[in-house]
């Protein structure tokens, strides 16, 4: 036997209004688990189709119990028991089997288990039933062997009514016997049709009885009472038959019960999540709508930003032109420089070479004036001489005059010059002074001219990469201006799909209120058989 590990002692009870149905093949291979067997056992549905039906067993079931179940239903009756059964985790769990064979062409094809939950008191003599048989200390009692042990009300009563009715005969057809032996048998005869026919009556009543309680039972939807019969044969059958029909729609309705209540509840929560998705999606829709806008109206701007970049673009390639002839004019203004710089310079060799002419002539000037004065000097002297001469030096007198006459001009004439010689010198002097400030001058303007002309060429390589940043923002612009229209174009496809969801949302809030409407009907149709599910 299979030994099902480990146990604990923490027990589940079985919910009284929602029975247990299994099914299982003819081997016991479980084809079908209802939600009740699925939470109370712990097992998932797919740990459980496919598997045994022991799976569940609980290490405190003696075989002898499951070897009746096989007994009895491998005979097509139903069987009726008390199990103790093991959850996934251990736990365990009483209920009250009622298994019964699944035909289909009078073969049987497999079997259904239908379990419900038991009394307390039924749970303890169950239990202690169970463990007196594994101790050894009781025998199971055989359920076919009590099934044989009712009498058949039909039957037995037949044969005490046949009996009767030989023995009446007998005592009116034995010539032999006197009048008072064959009365007494006849009377004997009438009396045991009689009493057998009375009891057979009797029994049959009784479970039509029973019969008529359990269809009146089922017609109101009270399903909770069992039927039980004593009776064997036909009647017994019979009986037992509407207590599989009983016990059949019992769980069959608790589980339309259950699966209508919770199809209203899902309805019922489906339809206000329709609601809201319809709500959602009106507003996805329109904030779609909203973004596709935005996103047209950033095509646009995307576009301006492009032609403005192309603007830029046209201006940087036209700032980089000005400063390439900037910087053209500034290199030819700088050489300019340079060669007035070296005019300047070469002029200024040329004064400085007047200047020492000057100064030469200013020495000879010098000299000549020396030599006047001397000569004069000496006119002077031989005037004196002449005087003291008398008339022998007069002719010599008009010489010594005329040479002190010359001697006057020419001190006078190089007096002249000198002063002459000395306004060049200084006019010289201004012109080298006025030539080295120029030198200066341009020597500075010339190192602004390289400075701008650097500036510029920075400007230049600043325009360039301008430029080159514009033509590629332009670039960029462009497919920026692509991507965003065509991210518009796809917004506007999803708002279009949007739509078509918020349509296809409101059909379907309008089946899920038709699917609460249809769970609604269906649990007042069954409000009847719920009395007992409450």
């Amino acid at each position: 036997m299979k030994i099902n590990l480990p146990v604990t002692d923490q027990e589940r009870r079985v919910d009284p209004a929602h029975p247990i149905v299994t099914k299982t093949d003819a081997k016991g291979i479980i084809t079908y688990a209802n939600r009740a067997f699925i939470d109370i056992s712990g097992y998932e549905e797919a740990e459980l189709i496919g598997k045994n039906h022991n799976v569940v067993r609980h290490p405190d079931m003696p075989p002898e119990a499951f070897a009746d179940l096989w007994e009895t239903v491998k005979t097509g009756q139903p069987w009726r028991g008390l199990v103790k059964n093991r959850a996934k985790n251990g736990d365990f769990y009483w209920v009250e089997a009622y298994v019964t064979p699944i035909t289909e062409h009078g073969r049987t094809v497999g079997y259904m288990s239908i379990r419900s939950s038991p009394k307390r008191a039924e749970i303890d003599t169950a239990e202690a039933l169970y463990r007196a048989v594994r101790d050894k200390r009781a025998t199971l009692p055989s359920t076919l062997a009590a099934r044989r042990r009712r009498l058949d009300p039909l039957k037995w009563g037949g044969v005490g009514v046949a009996a009767g009715v030989v023995l009446l005969a007998a005592g009116g057809m034995a010539p032999d016997l006197d009048w008072g032996a064959r009365a007494g048998l006849s009377g004997a005869g009438l009396v045991l049709a009689a009493v057998a026919g009375g009891w057979a009556l009797s029994r049959i009543f009784a479970a039509l009885d029973v019969l008529k309680q359990g269809f009146a039972s089922l017609s109101e939807g009270q399903l909770e009472h069992n039927l039980a019969s004593r009776d064997g044969g036909l009647v017994g059958q019979l009986v037992a038959g509407l207590e599989s029909l009983r016990i059949h729609q019992r769980a069959v309705i608790a589980d339309v019960i259950s699966a209508s209540g919770r199809t209203h509840g899902n309805a019922e929560s489906l339809e206000r999540e329709m609601q809201g998705l319809a709500v959602r999606t009106s507003e996805q829709a329109g904030g779609l709508s909203q973004i596709s806008a935005n996103m047209e109206r950033m095509s646009e701007s995307v576009a301006e930003v492009a032609t403005l970049a192309g603007q830029s673009l046209v201006e940087a390639e036209a700032t980089k032109e000005v400063a390439g002839a900037g910087s053209a004019t500034m290199h030819a203004a700088s050489q300019a420089a340079e060669r007035a710089v070296g005019v300047v310079g070469t002029s200024r060799a040329a004064v400085e070479k007047l200047t020492q002419s000057m100064a030469n002539i200013r020495s000879m000037t010098d000299q000549i004036h020396e030599i006047a004065d001397q000569t004069n000097l000496l006119a002077l002297n031989a005037s004196i001489e002449v005087a003291r001469a008398g008339e022998m030096g007069r002719g010599f007198a008009v010489v010594a005059d005329e040479v002190r006459k010359l001697a006057e001009r020419t001190s006078s004439t190089t007096d002249s010059i000198t002063e002459i010689v000395e306004s060049i010198a200084a006019t010289t002097r201004d012109a080298v002074g006025s030539m080295d400030a120029t030198v200066t001058e341009v020597g500075e303007v010339t190192e602004q001219i390289r400075a701008s002309s650097a500036n510029l060429a920075g400007l230049i390589g600043s325009a360039e990469r301008a430029s080159a940043q514009a033509r590629q923002l332009a670039g960029q612009m462009q497919q920026k201006a692509q991507s965003v229209h065509e991210v518009a174009a796809s917004l506007e496809q999803l708002n279009a799909i949007a739509e078509n969801n918020l349509e296809t949302t409101r059909q379907l809030e309008l089946h899920a209120g038709e699917l609460a409407d249809t769970a609604g009907d269906l649990s007042k149709l069954t409000r009847d058989f719920s009395k007992w599910n409450r």
